[in-house]
């Protein structure tokens, strides 16, 4: 953990009520993980008082941190309006971040799949296809997943290399993933609220969008479209699911992941006091205790939280 006072190099607004602040400080960057966020001074005197915790939302070159945060109240307002050339005291990296998925090795055996009613057997050589990566984002919790699909799609470069089998006289598909495909879902209340999807897009990803009124995409929460998607496919293979968002999206997450078997690290977005574990203004409840989000977390296995006392 570093506490700096860090230049600002670019500080835009990006849609409505929503900024992506560029930072440079080459030790913050060199040393942040997906996951970890920065507990950031937003006031020129004491009010207010408490730091706020945001995401770190990319890393570019090992020197320069973007964070992308939304105008809620009287600390971000005053983000808002830092111009380039200021400076803002920030504390971190901090936090525990995501676990990056884990690898197959290519030299296993192959693997045979039988299709339905079908002689036809399909033989993926080189071994078991990796990991399928989903990242649930629900609005503003795009942020810290944005950092993680660069992180992982810079150290594998075989983002997707897919193939879908239709079974005869059968609906449903079988979609056999290889290298490490990523499937991102982004759900907000309209679209002017969907952040990233063009940037998205340019890493290659698979993008689906929800929103709650219809306005873009699928017209619903994106849980449901997780929830749709994953119905409509009968082999998961190796597959590992990310979200980050509000708890109530969260917790729904956790529970379709449970169902299908999904291993699901989530990421809390959550009121902090102090930002290193002191204070414990910011504790959740698991099944092991309670736990600090700013120091146990903010990233969490699904299976150890006590979602009935989110």
């Amino acid at each position: 953990m570093f506490h700096k006072q860090i230049v600002i190099i670019d500080n835009k607004e990006i849609a409505a009520g929503y900024f992506v602040m560029e930072l440079i400080s080459s030790q913050i960057a060199q040393n942040s993980f997906p996951g970890q966020f920065l507990h950031i001074k937003c006031s020129s005197d004491s009010q207010p008082l408490l730091r706020r915790p945001l995401s770190i939302h990319r890393v570019i070159d090992k020197k320069t941190i973007e964070i992308l945060y939304k105008v809620v109240g009287k600390g971000t307002h005053y983000l808002s309006e830092r111009k380039k050339g200021g400076e803002i005291d920030c504390l971190g990296p901090l936090g525990n971040g995501f676990e990056l998925p884990k690898t197959e090795n290519p030299l296993r055996n192959s693997m045979e799949f039988q299709g339905p009613k079908s002689r036809k057997s399909f033989r993926f050589l080189g071994g078991k296809p990796k990991t399928e990566i989903l990242l649930v984002a629900g609005g503003i919790g795009i942020a810290p997943l944005f950092f993680l699909i660069e992180r992982i799609t810079k150290t594998d470069n075989l983002l997707r290399n897919s193939m879908e089998f239709q079974g005869p006289k059968s609906r449903k598909s079988f979609r056999f993933l290889g290298g490490k495909p990523i499937t991102v879902f982004i759900g907000a209340k309209t679209k002017d609220e969907i952040l990233c999807a063009n940037e998205l897009k340019s890493l290659g990803v698979e993008l689906h969008i929800a929103t709650e009124d219809g306005s873009m995409g699928y017209k619903g929460l994106v849980s449901d479209l997780l929830k749709n998607n994953l119905s409509s496919v009968i082999c998961h293979l190796s597959s590992v699911v990310y979200a980050c968002g509000p708890k109530a999206m969260l917790k729904e997450i956790a529970l379709i992941s449970k169902k299908h078997q999904i291993p699901c690290q989530v990421s809390f977005e959550q009121f902090m006091g102090c930002g290193i574990g002191i204070c414990n203004a910011c504790v959740i409840k698991t099944k092991h205790g309670y736990r600090r989000v700013c120091k146990d977390g903010p990233v969490f296995k699904s299976e150890e939280i006590d979602w009935n006392k989110i």
